[in-house]
C-alpha cells in the first residue's frame, strides 16, 4: 500500500522507478531531449521553479515513457499535488485574515483618535493666528505686493508628448526548422498544439495576444516575430520555453 506521504509525490514516483531500473538522468535526458536540470526539478518537485502546468505535464509524460512508467499516473499525482497546494494556500489565507481582524480594528481606532487630535490642534492654532496684531497682517500684505512687482519667470510647461504608438493588431510568428525538433505551441492562451519539425520545414501562425512555446531543441529552430528575428537562449538539444512578445 502506498503511504500518505507518497500519495501526492509525482517526483518520487518517477525517481523510484528510474532508480529501480538503474536508469541515469543522462540517459533520460538524451532520450527525451529534456535538460537534466528540468528532470531534477521534477524529481525534487520544485513547483516554483518548474515552468507552466501544460509544459510540466509534457515533461512528466516524456519522463515516464523513457523509464517505462505510467505517464497518466505521473500526471494524476502532479495534478493532485497542485490541488492540495491550492487548498492549503486558501486555508492559510482565511486563517490569516481571521487572526488579523482584531488588530486591524485596534489600528483603525488609533488612527481615528490621532486624526481627531490633529484636527483639534489645527483649530487651536488657526484661532491663535486670527487674533494676532493687525501689523503682522499688514506687513505680510506688503511683502506679497513686493513679490508681485518682481518679474515672474515664465511658467514651466509640464506637458509632455505622449507616444501614440500602438501595438500591432496581430503578431505573425514564422518558425523555420534547421534541425529535427518538436514544439508545443500555445496561441492566445488557448489549447496547446504539438508539432514535429524536420529540417527545412516552415510554419507561419498569427495571434492577437501572443505565444507560449516549449521547444525540444533550442538550436533547431529560427523564429521571426513580425519579421524581426527572435533569439533563442539555449544549447543544441536543450528544452527551452519562450513567451512572445
Amino acid at each position: 500500500m502506498k503511504s500518505g506521504k507518497n500519495l501526492f509525490s509525482f517526483g518520487r514516483y518517477l525517481q523510484s522507478i528510474r532508480l529501480e531500473k538503474k536508469i541515469s538522468l543522462e540517459k533520460v535526458s538524451e532520450e527525451t531531449r529534456i535538460a537534466i536540470g528540468n528532470l531534477q526539478l521534477v524529481e525534487k518537485e520544485d513547483l516554483e521553479a518548474l515552468p507552466a502546468e501544460v509544459f510540466v505535464k509534457g515533461f512528466l509524460r516524456a519522463f515516464a515513457h523513457a523509464i517505462g512508467a505510467d505517464g497518466d499516473e505521473a500526471v494524476r499525482l502532479y495534478q493532485t499535488r497542485l490541488n492540495m497546494e491550492d487548498e492549503l494556500a486558501n486555508a492559510g489565507s482565511f486563517s490569516g485574515r481571521s487572526s488579523l481582524k482584531p488588530w486591524l480594528d485596534l489600528v483603525l481606532s488609533v488612527v481615528v483618535l490621532l486624526c481627531f487630535m490633529a484636527v483639534s490642534l489645527y483649530g487651536v492654532s488657526f484661532f491663535q493666528n486670527q487674533v494676532r496684531m493687525p501689523e503682522t497682517t499688514e506687513t505680510h500684505v506688503a511683502s506679497e505686493n513686493s513679490k508681485a512687482a518682481l518679474p515672474q519667470d515664465k511658467p514651466i510647461s509640464n506637458t509632455q508628448k505622449v507616444s501614440t504608438t500602438k501595438p500591432p493588431e496581430k503578431w505573425v510568428l514564422q518558425i523555420t526548422a534547421i534541425e529535427n525538433t518538436w514544439v508545443k505551441l500555445i496561441i492566445d492562451n488557448k489549447d496547446a498544439k504539438e508539432y514535429n519539425f524536420s529540417s527545412g520545414e516552415h510554419l507561419e501562425v498569427e495571434a492577437s495576444a501572443g505565444y507560449n512555446l516549449l521547444i525540444g531543441n533550442a538550436g533547431g529552430l529560427e523564429l521571426k516575430l513580425n519579421g524581426e528575428p527572435v533569439p533563442i537562449s539555449g544549447k543544441i538539444g536543450e528544452v527551452v520555453s519562450i513567451q512572445l512578445p
